[in-house]
């Protein structure tokens, strides 16, 4: 591996996939990133930079504490995306006239 990744993204993504389906909100890819945007900006970044830390990070995010935690933000994520998708291009747009 070379260069940073955030896990953060790979487990809010996850989280994600877990909870959605078990909801009436949309599940399109546009939804699915807005819900990620919105729950990786509420929790803290855990980038690696090597397999070591990769797996570092594995056993740690298995610990009841954190799963909690992500799971929090995003079932607040699902909830405040799905009620409100805004799915229009031309939605900054229009905010702005």
């Amino acid at each position: 591996m070379i260069g940073l990744i955030n896990l953060m993204e790979e487990t809010v993504l996850s989280k994600i996939d877990q909870l959605l389906p078990n909801t009436d909100y949309c599940k399109c890819e546009s939804c699915r990133m807005d819900m990620a945007a919105y729950a990786l900006n509420r929790l803290p970044a855990q980038y690696v930079q090597s397999i070591k830390g990769k797996v570092l990070y594995r056993f740690a995010s298995s610990q009841v504490q954190n799963d909690i935690e992500v799971t929090v933000a995003v079932s607040k994520a699902i909830e405040i995306v799905g009620k409100a998708p805004h799915k229009n291009t031309n939605y900054v747009e229009e905010k702005r006239v």
